[in-house]
């Protein structure tokens, strides 16, 4: 990407969530109102969620207070793994031959649950995307809505989360349940903008197996929620991956 695309690209943003459920880490990075909230949930459905999606949505439902919330919009979901808690206890299930597998769980396995639960919950019939890429999962979410916003008006949401990975699958990964959400629109001169990303110095992909990061892929937004509620007025730029591929934006604070 260059820095040219950056600046056609740049986005409003009208609102930022974030779900940390450890009360030790919140307090360490220095970051309150981060709690589990599923209030917009109907409670039968809540018992049935996994704590991805509980994150997910959390983050949402505050990014969209900030902003006015109103709730009838896009939206774009992105995890590096999904609901991989979900999938390890399938897959144990299997392993066991404890069949029949149950259907809750096996519909939450999708990597689109987060979107399915958020578009029920709200009623929204707007286009919902699930995606992934890895450590650079927010970087590339902020592309997409780049695009999105180039194309279409009004509001986008977007969603960045991350649990917990299956012990026995990557060991060494200390990933913490995050998520992280931007209410975007058209940019402004009383808002805070951000541009599209663009890479300033690529390095290797990743860290560990497949490119991933031992890092939580979803803190890549802690940087810039950091400076959202920190303003100091002028141009700055944050990183927006925990990988070593340079992805970077320009944050404009007013």
């Amino acid at each position: 990407m260059s820095d040219a695309l950056s600046v056609n690209a740049t986005m409003g943003v009208l609102g930022a969530g974030v779900c940390l459920p450890d009360e030790a880490l919140a307090s360490a990075l220095q970051l309150d109102d981060c709690a589990l909230d599923i209030a917009i949930l109907p409670p039968m459905v809540r018992r049935r969620t996994s704590l991805a999606t509980r994150i997910a949505i959390s983050a949402a439902s505050r990014a969209c207070a900030e902003g006015g919330g109103d709730l009838q919009m896009p939206a774009i979901f992105v995890s590096a793994a999904g609901e991989m808690q979900v999938t390890d206890r399938l897959c144990q299930a299997i392993a066991r031959e404890a069949l029949p597998l149950s259907p809750t769980q096996f519909h939450n396995s999708v990597h689109n649950s987060a979107s399915a639960y958020w578009s029920m919950a709200t009623g929204s019939m707007a286009s919902m995307q699930a995606m992934s890429a890895l450590q650079d999962c927010f970087a590339m979410g902020l592309l997409e809505a780049a695009c999105q916003l180039q194309t279409q008006a009004g509001r986008l949401l977007l969603v960045v989360y991350d649990e917990p990975m299956p012990a026995d699958l990557l060991p060494e990964f200390d990933w913490q349940a995050c998520a992280f959400a931007l209410l975007l629109g058209a940019p402004s001169k009383g808002l805070p903008n951000v541009s599209g990303p663009f890479v300033v110095d690529a390095g290797n992909a990743g860290d560990g197996p497949a490119g991933l990061s031992s890092r939580t892929p979803a803190m890549a937004g802690l940087p810039l929620l950091q400076a959202l509620r920190n303003p100091v007025p002028g141009r700055h730029r944050l990183p927006v991956t925990t990988g070593n591929d340079g992805w970077t934006i320009e944050l404009e604070l007013p």
